[in-house]
């Protein structure tokens, strides 16, 4: 009798033990999971030392460091805005982008950031010893990123400065407390210039921009040599004509092949860049009162017209011949206007002198 009664509190004891522990456990586990909602142990380096600290998380994890879009194709516009007021709004069109609604953007500069977007990755988090200096860098001096996909804003970040070693870049996700330093895996380099918020950086820098076969003529006329300027004109089938500029009449002995390649280098032409933002450009209605280099004007096939005209420009690297004489002109770049716009623009005569020709040249 004895034995069955310390049989039966033994077991009701073991009972009450392994509920005891039960509940332990699922209180200790509901503890972990509050813990791990508002908290986080992060693993950084700090002078060559694998250090741990406790991070508080607001809002989720993906939230704070995942800064990368994994399907750019998806991206229809972003959004740029520095704190000196600066905005660039890219929009993705059937074949192209444009920016800031009126100008075709750079495809080379949409493309880099679409591909830095794709690859940027936390490198570390900030240093506890430098957190407020970049936070405050960060709310004085970055710029807002914004990205949409498919017409809805799915992600805003906030670009920042270089990290000291210049192999990062600061950068904090909206509604986040916790800024990092962000880079891409196997470049090294900093990613601010990326996201430049410059107009004039991300306009598109052709002159000229067609397929061949809808170049209608091609025009270049000399002021300080009229007898040179002509036009010469595609008129489909493989046929062509020459008119000279001067006396308005067609020449019959030329080169057809020479026409033929002329025409076809005006399907792209470029410019160096825009000096709009330089103190050349304060100079613009003098420069457009020096005698024209050379007017170049491109017809399509729907009778719209693109005209070039170029100036020279200054010897400001005061640069001499062989002999020493001083060369009152760049040997190197000249001026551009684009359909008497606003806009002057640098031209390098390396690739110029490949497109200017003169009548004389396609006389047989």
């Amino acid at each position: 009798m004895a034995k069955n009664e310390v049989w039966k509190k033994t077991r009701l004891m073991n009972n009450k033990n392994r509920l005891f522990l039960i509940s332990f456990l699922l209180l200790l586990a509901i503890a972990a999971a509050v813990f791990f909602t508002k908290y986080r142990i992060v693993k950084y380096d700090e002078n060559g030392k694998v250090r741990y600290r406790i991070e508080e998380i607001s809002g989720t994890l993906k939230v704070l460091r995942d800064f990368a879009v994994r399907d750019t194709a998806s991206i229809d516009k972003i959004f740029l805005a520095d704190k000196q007021n600066n905005t660039i709004l890219l929009e993705r069109k059937s074949s192209f982008w444009t920016v800031n609604k009126d100008y075709i953007a750079r495809r080379d500069f949409v493309d880099l950031l679409l591909e830095t977007m794709l690859k940027i990755e936390v490198a570390a988090p900030v240093q506890q010893s430098k957190l407020d200096y970049v936070l405050r860098s960060l709310s004085t001096n970055s710029t807002k990123v914004e990205i949409y996909q498919k017409g809805k804003l799915t992600k805003t970040y906030y670009v920042g400065g270089t990290t000291q070693n210049n192999t990062g870049t600061y950068m904090i996700l909206e509604g986040s407390n916790a800024p990092f330093e962000i880079h891409i895996p196997g470049f090294s380099g900093f990613l601010t210039t990326r996201y430049i918020t410059s107009i004039y950086e991300w306009r598109d820098r052709m002159v000229f921009k067609y397929d061949v076969s809808d170049i209608r003529s091609v025009s270049l006329e000399f002021p300080q040599s009229p007898s040179q300027s002509f036009k010469a004109i595609n008129l489909g089938n493989n046929r062509y004509e020459l008119v000279a500029l001067e006396s308005g009449k067609r020449i019959n002995n030329f080169d057809t092949l020479r026409v033929k390649e002329f025409i076809a280098r005006y399907k792209n032409v470029g410019f160096e860049s825009y000096l709009n933002y330089t103190d050349e450009y304060l100079k613009l209605d003098s420069i457009l009162q020096t005698p024209i280099l050379c007017q170049y004007t491109v017809e399509d096939a729907k009778g719209r017209k693109v005209v070039l005209k170029t100036y020279p420009r200054p010897n400001f690297k005061n640069t001499y011949d062989e002999e020493g004489n001083f060369y009152n002109n760049d040997v190197d770049r000249f001026y551009g206007v684009i359909n008497n716009d606003v806009d002057l623009i640098l031209l390098q005569y390396t690739y110029f002198d490949l497109l200017t020709k003169v009548l004389d040249d396609f006389r047989r």
